[in-house]
């Protein structure tokens, strides 16, 4: 996998179910980033609607990070190529510089640092389930 695209993921802002199905479609992606999968695994194996599934190849399909719905078969979703795995960096080189590769534009910032993560302090993780919002902070790092 090419690790310097993997640098910017964070910059994509996934949802937390878009990730978690990235990371499915990821472990399973055979050499080239073709995975064969419905929307009904995916949603079987991690426990949510099928429609919240849609939702995230939706979203992850807007970044460019999957194959968009106009060229994906069914049962199967293709992983950008610069996402992709392959059997070395030779051949991933030799992939990315075929011209007759299908790609798509990917739609993810790639700013020089990557933003701040928020995330809920402790504190307030007490008191979120009484009704009130959580406070959130700014993480560096």
């Amino acid at each position: 996998m090419n690790s310097l695209a993997h640098e910017y993921l964070p910059n994509a802002k996934l949802t937390s179910t878009e990730r978690d199905v990235l990371d499915i479609l990821f472990s399973r992606q055979e050499f080239g980033g073709l995975v064969n999968i419905t929307q009904a695994k995916l949603a079987k194996r991690l426990g949510v609607q099928q429609p919240n599934i849609s939702r995230a190849l939706t979203g992850l399909a807007q970044r460019g990070l999957i194959d968009p719905p106009e060229i994906r078969r069914r049962g199967q979703v293709r992983i950008h190529p610069l996402f992709a795995r392959y059997p070395s960096a030779r051949h991933a080189s030799a992939v990315l510089q075929d011209p007759d590769l299908v790609t798509w534009p990917l739609a993810i910032p790639t700013p020089e640092m990557r933003p701040p993560r928020l995330e809920v302090a402790s504190r307030s993780a007490e008191r979120s389930g009484r009704g009130q919002r959580p406070d959130l902070r700014v993480v560096r790092g």
